[in-house]
């Protein structure tokens, strides 16, 4: 039963009481959702963390090769982003439950493979695959907020499931790197590995529903490919879902490059301890995860959403150009967290702008499209920063790929500032 059938004060008892358990698991729901998101976050950022683990780069037999560790990442995020480009129409198919729970056994198994593994080729296949099965994660995801959830609700929906992108790097970066430090990489691969196979498994069977009239109404039947396709149609028709899919890439293109070298930047161009390295890697997630409660909040109170996306993602570029050029260290980790806060402005908008120009009974698919191009190309990032650090023995030169490429992703959603 969706909430604005019926006002809960005009409802009968019975009736009133289904709206009020229904308004109640939808909450708990997205906040499944955010926990399945942190540990996804956890799986992938993983290896950023042992860059410079010489534990890590002996059994992989690469030493410090800037080009070679990016490309674990990006191997991961191109198959990612192509996974979620072609593979996310599943959630439409055979229902976004489903395949979050097989998706999370699958991801904790890959998890344990790589604890076990003694090559950097037997490494980067399993990064791979860990890629194509995470790919279309957040395509099924929205597609559960989509059913739940209705409009004047969605940006505060989406901001809590997708604080666990910040919550997971927050969290994560000083986490794993205590756990690589006390108990070796291998065994903090296992550990993450279990994680998502007997906790996030078993918790996503028990609390997420595929949509809040399950009980109430006769199912209707799965939609076939070709209405799928017919669907789709009007949304690939749509200049502003390209623009969109554009500034996405900028998004993407300073979320991933941030995740994968953060750490490695702190640590070898600013010269961090151990002790403080784990605390400035996780602030600019922390401040992340307050821009995405800001933009929660803001989506939902004003109609554009455009003006939000376009003032995150520039001021976010700025600030980081700005940590490059200050002498202090201590200065340059405050502003890069400062520069991803502004950057979490535009997360949560960007997806509850989607939802307006993708028809609903197509949204996983929409959302692949969209998450899939813009994935693909912020997978470039982490490469392509290794390659122009390896090439100027700068860590700085490689922020400057982020910076450039989010600045010139984020120009094209201006066409639609004046836009609903």
């Amino acid at each position: 039963m969706t909430d604005n059938i019926l006002d809960a004060a005009g409802a009968t008892p019975h009736i009133a009481s289904q709206h009020a358990a229904t308004s109640k698991r939808r909450w708990l729901i997205a906040l499944v959702l955010m926990l399945l998101v942190i540990t996804g976050y956890l799986d992938r950022i993983s290896i950023a963390v042992l860059f410079t683990n010489t534990d890590f780069q002996n059994a992989m037999g690469t030493g410090f090769n800037p080009a070679l560790l990016g490309m674990l990442m990006t191997a991961f995020f191109v198959t990612y982003g192509l996974s979620s480009l072609l593979l996310s129409f599943t959630g439409d198919r055979f229902g976004p439950r489903k395949m979050l729970i097989s998706g999370s056994l699958i991801w904790g198994a890959l998890m344990l493979l790589m604890g076990s593994v003694s090559s950097y080729a037997s490494m980067l296949a399993s990064r791979i695959a860990l890629g194509l099965f995470e790919g279309p994660q957040f395509s099924w995801i929205l597609k559960v907020v989509s059913r739940w959830f209705p409009s004047g609700e969605r940006g505060r929906a989406n901001s809590i499931w997708l604080l666990g992108s910040p919550l997971g790097s927050a969290i994560g970066f000083p986490s794993i790197i205590f756990l690589v430090a006390n108990y070796g990489w291998r065994n903090a691969f296992w550990i993450l590995g279990f994680l998502s196979i007997l906790v996030m498994a078993p918790l996503l069977w028990a609390i997420v529903v595929e949509k809040p009239d399950d009980s109430q109404t006769p199912k209707a039947p799965a939609p076939t490919l070709s209405s799928i396709w017919r669907g789709s149609s009007s949304y690939l028709r749509s200049g502003a879902f390209w623009l969109l899919t554009i500034f996405d890439c900028g998004e993407l293109i300073y979320l991933w490059g941030l995740n994968s070298w953060l750490p490695t930047y702190l640590q070898r161009a600013r010269h961090f301890d151990v002790q403080h390295l784990g605390f400035y890697s996780s602030l600019p997630f922390v401040l992340l995860f307050i821009g995405e409660i800001t933009s929660g909040f803001l989506s939902d109170r004003f109609e554009r959403k455009a003006p939000l996306l376009f003032i995150g993602l520039t001021v976010a570029s700025a600030l980081l150009y700005v940590a490059t050029i200050v002498d202090s260290p201590t200065s340059a980790a405050l502003l890069i967290a400062l520069s991803a806060g502004f950057c979490g402005l535009a997360i949560p908008a960007t997806y509850v702008l989607s939802m307006k120009i993708i028809p609903s009974e197509v949204t996983a698919s929409g959302i692949g499209v969209l998450n899939g191009i813009a994935n693909t190309v912020g997978a470039l990032a982490p490469l392509a920063m290794g390659l122009v650090i390896g090439a100027t023995n700068s860590m700085d030169s490689g922020l400057y790929v982020l910076i450039c490429g989010s600045l010139i992703c984020s120009c094209a959603i201006l066409p639609l500032l004046g836009k609903h």
